[in-house]
């Protein structure tokens, strides 16, 4: 199987395409534990190829003594934000949103639930390339504990600020993703939501 990354370069407009493997996920495991980051929330879309990839960045935090907290699937801004609520150093989301199934890639969050800027991805890029890594001691290896309510919080997240139920009608577009927490937050508001591309 051949999995590409569409990858965007701030500097130029244009798009590339690179192979994503699950060397390019372990890698960026290994890089955000050598760049500081202790606890690491991990989840990734729909996509068949992103189990290898998540179980693959799961092994290269571990094995250079870092924390998992593992989503297994969620929807992306669920990865965001469960990196604050998780008092976590960082997230990953093994996703190429809206791009065709043969695609996929990684996209780290910082705990404000922005994603990393170019700075920050830079410094994880160079430490890929230089290979330039920590490992841990055979018993200092990191541990991962699973999250199954981390779609509820994000739901509860979107329903707070509301406070109540809405008076209007609701259309979501699912994107064919991960992304029934929206779904599920309006419905709970008490409204008849219609979706696309569930």
């Amino acid at each position: 199987m051949t999995i590409h990354a569409r990858v965007r370069d701030d500097r130029d407009p244009g798009t590339r395409r690179r192979r994503v493997t699950a060397a390019t996920a372990l890698s960026a495991g290994r890089a955000l534990a050598a760049d500081g980051y202790h606890q690491v929330v991990v989840g990734r879309d729909l996509r068949d190829s992103g189990r290898m990839l998540q179980e693959a960045a799961i092994a290269g935090l571990e094995e250079s003594g870092r924390d998992v907290v593992d989503l297994r699937r969620a929807a992306t801004p669920t990865i965001a934000r469960s990196v604050a609520r998780h008092d976590a150093d960082a997230g990953v989301s093994i996703t190429a949103s809206h791009n065709p199934a043969p695609d996929n890639g990684l996209k780290l969050w910082s705990p404000s639930g922005q994603a990393f800027d170019m700075e920050h991805r830079e410094r994880i890029a160079d430490r890929i390339r230089s290979e330039e890594y920590a490992f841990a001691a055979w018993d200092r290896i990191g541990e991962t504990t699973t999250d199954e309510r981390a779609d509820r919080a994000h739901a509860a997240a979107i329903r707070e600020p509301v406070g109540g139920p809405l008076d209007c009608s609701v259309v979501v577009d699912v994107g064919t993703g991960a992304g029934g927490v929206s779904v599920s937050a309006l419905a709970a508001l008490g409204r008849d939501v219609q979706t696309l591309n569930a």
